[in-house]
C-alpha cells in the first residue's frame, strides 16, 4: 500500500506531507478492511473516527505510543510536581508514562465503559496514596463532602477538562480553609493546626494559654473561652488578641465592696478560690478580734455577718440567737435560757453534743439497745418541727404490737417488759417456769424445745401466734400410727413427755390381746410391724392379726391341716408360756391313749419319722404306728 502511495506521488515518499498523509489512507484502508478495535468511550466520543487516530496514538516511531498527556495536561502537572495519587500509581518514566495509563483507563470497550477503573473498591481506597491521609473527624466523611465544584480553587478550574466538576477527585488543596471557615478571620494565621486537630474542632490541644501573656491559674482554668473573648462588633469574629487592659482584676470583675479595698483583690483573693479570703495576706487578723472565727465560722463570707460595706459597724454576737434562729421553738428554753452551745460546737451543727450520759439526767434514761438509737428514731419531725419532749411512758409509744394483740388482755396487758428488756429484743425474758402458769406447762422434752419450733411464723412476726385454742398433741405431732382419726386416743397413753420412744405401762388386755408368757417379753414392732409407705415410717397398731400363723410359720409343714381348717389352731398342743407341746391332749385329740408307761415315754421315741422339708428337716406325726409290735420287739 505503501509503495502504491509513494508512486502515486511522484516519488515524492520522502516529503513529511505526504507521508503523513499516506499514514492516514492506510489507516483509514486498514480500519476498513479490517477489524476495529471498538467504540470509544462517551468521553472520548468526539475522537471515534479512522481519521483522528492520531489524536491519541503516535505512529511511526516502532511501537505505537499514546500520547495522554499531550491532552490532559492537568495530570502532566500532578507528575511533574509529585502531588496526589498520580505519581504512586505510574509506574513508568519517560515515554512511558504515556502507556501507564492504560494500565487504569482503558479505551475501545464501548461508549458506556468507565474509564476509571479503580484498583480497591471505593469505599476502601486508601486515600493516603493520594498525599491526603483521611483521619479523625475527615475519617467518616463522604467523598462528595470534599469533591465538589465548590471547594475547586479557580486557578485550578481552567485546566481540568471536565464540564461537571463536581464529578472530578482534581483540584482540592490540603490548606484548611479551602474547605473550612477560618472563624478568626485571619487574625491566627492560616495554620490552623498550630492549635486544632483532625479529632476534635473544640478545646484545641495544641492551643496553651500559659504560653501568652495572660497565663491562666486556678479557677481562670475552668472559665469557657467565650467569657472573656466575645466577637468584635456585631457578628464579626472572636477577638483573641489585644484584649486591652487584663493586669487587674476589675477589667473583668466587679468590685462587690465597692471601693471598700481600693480595689485590691489580690491582697485578699487568690485565683484559686474567691472563698475564703487570705485575710492575713491583707493584714488582717479576725481572730485579734472580739469574735475569732473558728469552725464552720471561718469560712463564712464576710457579708453573712456584715450586712454592709463598712466592716467597722458593730455586730451582735454575745448569743447564738443573736445571728441564728431557734430551730427548737423554744422547746429548750428553761435550759441555759435557750443557749445553742449547750448541746451544740462552731464545729458542726451535727452532731448534737447529748451524749447518752446527758439523757440520763432526762425522765427517760437510754439503756441498753436504746442507747444505740439515732435521736430522730424517738424524736420525730424536720427542722424547726422536731419534737423533743415525746410521750414515753409505755413501750407502745414507740413500738408498735408485733404480736397482733395477742397479749393485750390481763395479766399482760401489752407489757412489753414483761418477756424483753432494752438489752435484747429477741432473747425474751419468758422461761420455762413462766410456761408452767400457762395452760401447757413445759416439763420433761419439751421443756428443751425451742420456742419457734411451736410459735411458728410465715414472712412477718406479727404472724407469730402464741395462743393456742387446743394443746393435744396431735396439733404439733404427727401421727407416725397412720390412724384414720388421729386424736381417737391420747398419746400420753402410751407416751411419756420425757422421751418419745419410752412407753408407759399400756395394759395390753384391753385391747382383747393379753399378752402371756413368752409374748410379754416381745417388742412391740415384733408383731407390730413398721411400714414405709411413701418414704414415711409408720408403725399401725390397729387391726393386728390375732392368729398364731400371722407371726409364727407352720413348722409341721401343714400336718395338722383338715378339709374345715386350713390353718389348725397351734393353742391345741402349744402355749405362749412354752413352744414344747406340754398342752397337747394324747386322748382327746388322737386314736392313741398314752396310759401306764407310755405317759413317761418321749414323744421323739414313737415319732421318729423325719423328711426334709427344703433344708429344715422335720418330724411326721401322722402315720405313726399305734400296734404294739410295730414298737416292741
Amino acid at each position: 500500500m505503501f509503495r502504491r502511495i509513494n508512486q502515486a506521488g511522484g516519488g515524492r515518499g520522502n516529503c513529511p506531507a505526504v507521508k503523513a498523509l499516506s499514514y492516514a489512507v492506510m489507516l483509514a484502508g486498514l480500519a476498513a478492511a479490517q477489524v476495529s478495535p471498538g467504540d470509544l468511550s462517551k468521553a472520548h466520543a468526539n475522537l471515534d473516527s479512522h481519521l483522528k487516530c492520531t489524536s491519541c496514538h503516535a505512529f511511526g516511531t516502532g511501537a505505537a505510543q499514546l500520547k495522554c498527556l499531550e491532552c490532559h495536561q492537568e495530570i502532566r502537572t500532578r507528575l511533574e510536581e509529585k502531588r496526589g495519587y498520580h505519581p504512586k500509581a505510574v509506574k513508568g518514566t519517560g515515554a512511558r508514562v504515556n502507556q501507564d495509563c492504560a494500565r487504569c483507563h482503558a479505551e475501545h470497550n464501548g461508549r458506556e465503559h468507565q474509564l476509571v477503573r479503580w484498583q480497591t473498591p471505593r469505599n476502601k481506597f486508601n486515600h493516603s496514596e493520594a498525599g491526603w491521609a483521611l483521619e479523625g473527624k475527615h475519617a467518616p466523611l463522604t467523598c462528595e463532602k470534599c469533591h465538589n465544584a465548590s471547594k475547586i480553587a479557580p486557578e485550578d478550574r481552567a485546566a481540568l477538562k471536565r464540564t461537571d466538576l463536581n464529578k472530578t477527585f482534581f483540584g482540592l488543596s490540603t490548606r484548611c480553609v479551602s474547605c473550612h471557615n477560618d472563624a478568626h478571620r485571619g487574625g491566627l494565621g492560616a495554620d490552623c493546626t498550630r492549635c486544632h486537630s483532625l479529632e476534635s474542632w473544640k478545646s484545641p490541644p495544641a492551643f496553651s494559654h500559659q504560653r501568652t501573656t495572660f497565663p491562666l491559674t486556678g479557677q481562670h482554668q475552668k472559665v469557657d473561652c467565650g467569657k472573656c473573648h466575645r466577637p468584635l462588633a456585631g457578628s464579626g469574629p472572636i477577638q483573641y488578641r489585644n484584649l486591652g487592659a487584663i493586669d487587674t482584676c476589675k477589667a473583668c470583675h466587679k468590685d462587690p465592696h465597692c471601693g471598700a479595698f481600693a480595689g485590691d483583690c489580690q491582697g485578699c483573693h487568690t485565683t484559686g478560690g474567691w472563698k475564703p479570703a487570705r485575710l492575713s495576706a491583707s493584714g488582717f487578723d479576725h481572730a485579734k478580734t472580739v469574735f475569732p472565727l473558728k469552725g464552720k465560722h471561718a469560712p463564712l463570707d464576710c457579708a453573712k455577718c456584715h450586712r454592709t460595706d463598712n466592716f467597722r459597724t458593730p455586730v451582735a454576737h454575745t448569743l447564738c440567737l443573736d445571728c441564728h434562729q431557734d430551730k427548737h421553738k423554744g422547746q429548750f428554753a428553761a435550759r441555759e435560757k435557750g443557749e445553742c452551745a449547750a448541746c451544740h460546737s462552731e464545729k458542726g451543727w451535727k452532731p448534737a453534743r447529748f451524749s447518752v450520759k446527758d439523757h440520763a439526767a432526762t425522765r427517760y434514761p437510754l439503756l441498753g439497745l436504746h442507747s444505740k438509737v439515732e435521736c430522730s428514731k424517738c424524736h420525730k419531725g424536720d427542722g424547726a418541727a422536731t419534737d423533743y419532749h415525746p410521750e414515753a411512758s409505755t413501750c407502745r409509744n414507740c413500738h408498735q404490737d408485733s404480736h397482733a394483740k395477742q397479749f393485750a388482755g390481763a395479766p399482760h396487758e401489752n407489757r412489753c417488759e414483761r418477756c424483753h428488756s432494752e438489752a435484747h429484743w429477741k432473747q425474751a425474758r419468758f422461761t420455762p417456769s413462766d410456761h408452767l402458769l400457762t395452760r401447757m406447762p413445759l416439763t420433761g422434752s419439751h421443756s428443751a424445745v425451742p420456742c419457734a419450733d411451736c410459735h411458728r411464723r410465715t414472712t412477718k412476726v406479727e404472724d407469730t401466734k402464741f395462743h393456742f385454742s387446743s394443746i393435744h398433741c396431735a396439733d404439733c405431732h404427727e401421727s407416725p400410727h397412720g390412724l384414720a382419726e388421729p386424736k381417737f386416743a391420747a398419746c400420753e397413753s402410751c407416751h411419756t413427755v420425757r422421751r418419745w420412744k419410752e412407753t408407759g405401762t399400756f395394759d395390753h388386755g384391753t385391747t382383747g390381746f393379753a399378752l402371756t408368757g413368752k409374748h410379754r417379753a416381745a417388742a412391740c414392732t415384733n408383731c407390730h410391724k413398721p411400714e414405709v409407705p411413701g418414704g414415711r415410717k409408720l408403725i399401725a397398731f390397729r387391726g393386728t392379726a390375732t392368729k398364731c400363723e400371722a407371726c409364727h410359720s407352720d413348722v409341721h409343714e401343714g400336718q395338722f391341716r383338715t378339709a374345715t381348717e386350713s390353718n389348725p389352731d397351734c393353742g391345741r398342743c402349744h402355749t405362749s408360756t412354752n413352744w414344747q407341746p406340754t398342752g397337747f391332749d394324747h386322748r382327746k385329740h388322737s386314736n392313741f391313749s398314752l396310759a401306764g408307761a407310755h405317759e413317761r415315754v418321749p414323744c421323739r421315741l414313737c415319732h421318729d419319722n423325719r423328711k426334709l422339708a427344703g433344708t429344715r428337716q422335720i418330724t411326721v406325726y401322722r402315720g405313726t404306728p399305734n400296734q404294739c409290735e410295730e414298737c416292741h420287739r
